[in-house]
């Protein structure tokens, strides 16, 4: 969330560690252009830092040879927010951050360091600077430790990106791992700000449910492009939106019905901007088991298909539900639990909308607002 840090206490060309950098005019050509997660500089070698390259290498570099591919500098009205400073591909990972607090029931007391940091992040509950409480900075800025979790956890770097309705980057919690990272959910250029949905599903109501919910818990009134440019019409595509999310869960004893709410929820989505992967993903795992209720081979394949995309978008190749919804994309399962041919139950007496001249791999594409060249990689013949 915002900070009141003035914007050259946070140098957007600076290295940060957990930051995504990008590898500039070394004497080793092969390097050049590579991006990898900045690991921070050796205390002993501070003109030098530790990056952990895409494919798994680590290497050690000048500092002055890794460029951020995002910075931290003031926005209008916003105080500090993210800028891309390259262009970043859909998917891309932006940082990867291990949390200064892990808060539980009863939110630990930091030491006097980490206390000071925290509270150059935003308190939405205090009217004037100098009126921050740790507890309200935690209340504004931690975010789930999880779906399923009651833990939330303190990210100073996450915390930084500012909210928008139509977000292009996505927060994502990796147990595994015990990090936070922050990835984009559709290509962006250089000098974009790079925004987040603060609210979760509430980002699909209309907007003036959408302004009340922000204005409650952040005490901010939005103005990202969606609620500046808002009109009837987008409020009225967003309250179908909200309907068909609940109706299509009453489906399973008519799934064709479902699968055309499916379709026409990643259209509405489509079209207002509502690209994150975690929330395109739901309805393509809906799709998907809708279409194997229905028994339709192509269906099935087609919705994991969309499912895979959207996850490796939003979590990469090695989520185990990337790699689930890959297979079951190249090999369509059905309820007998066999893997079953490559055929549909419906024949062509009833095609979904635009099925005539869609393609797997472009129509996932599309829905995931046109990602780019590296969506396009992954055709069905060439996944393994």
């Amino acid at each position: 969330m915002r900070s009141e840090l003035p914007s050259q206490e946070l140098d957007s060309e600076r290295q940060l560690e957990g930051c995504v950098v990008e590898l500039q005019d070394l004497s080793r050509a092969e390097l050049n252009g590579q991006r990898g997660l900045c690991l921070g500089a050796p205390p002993a070698t501070p003109d030098r830092i530790g990056v952990r390259l895409d494919d798994g290498r680590e290497v050690s570099v000048p500092r002055a040879k890794a460029r951020a591919i995002i910075g931290f500098r003031e926005v209008d009205g916003k105080g500090i927010g993210v800028i891309a400073l390259s262009a970043i591909p859909a998917g891309g990972l932006l940082l990867r951050e291990r949390p200064a607090l892990c808060i539980g029931s009863k939110a630990p007391r930091p030491p006097a360091a980490l206390r000071k940091a925290i509270l150059e992040l935003c308190d939405a509950y205090a009217d004037r600077p100098d009126e921050k409480t740790l507890d309200g900075v935690l209340a504004t800025n931690a975010l789930p430790r999880g779906a399923k979790s009651e833990e939330t956890v303190l990210c100073l770097l996450a915390s930084r990106f500012n909210h928008s309705c139509s977000p292009n980057a996505e927060y994502l919690w990796v147990e595994e791992s015990q990090v936070e990272e922050v990835r984009a959910v559709r290509a962006v250029q250089p000098g974009e700000e790079l925004c987040v949905n603060y609210f979760g599903d509430a980002v699909k109501l209309p907007r003036p449910a959408r302004q009340e919910q922000l204005r409650t818990g952040f005490r901010f009134e939005c103005r990202c492009s969606v609620c500046v440019a808002a009109s009837p019409e987008s409020d009225r595509q967003r309250q179908r939106l909200t309907r068909l999310s609940q109706e299509i869960l009453s489906c399973c004893n008519a799934p064709e019905r479902g699968l055309r709410m499916a379709e026409e929820m990643l259209e509405i989505m489509g079209k207002e901007g509502i690209s994150a992967p975690r929330s395109v993903a739901q309805v393509c795992n809906d799709g998907f088991e809708l279409a194997l209720l229905a028994g339709e081979g192509q269906e099935v394949q087609y919705w994991a298909h969309l499912s895979y995309e959207a996850h490796r978008l939003g979590w990469g190749e090695a989520y185990e539900m990337t790699r689930r919804m890959r297979h079951y994309a190249q090999h369509p399962p059905t309820l007998t639990g066999r893997e079953g041919p490559h055929q549909s139950a419906r024949g062509t007496s009833r095609p979904l909308p635009g099925e005539e001249n869609r393609s797997p791999n472009m129509k996932a594409v599309n829905l995931l607002e046109k990602a780019g060249p590296s969506a396009r990689t992954s055709s069905m013949d060439s996944m393994d």
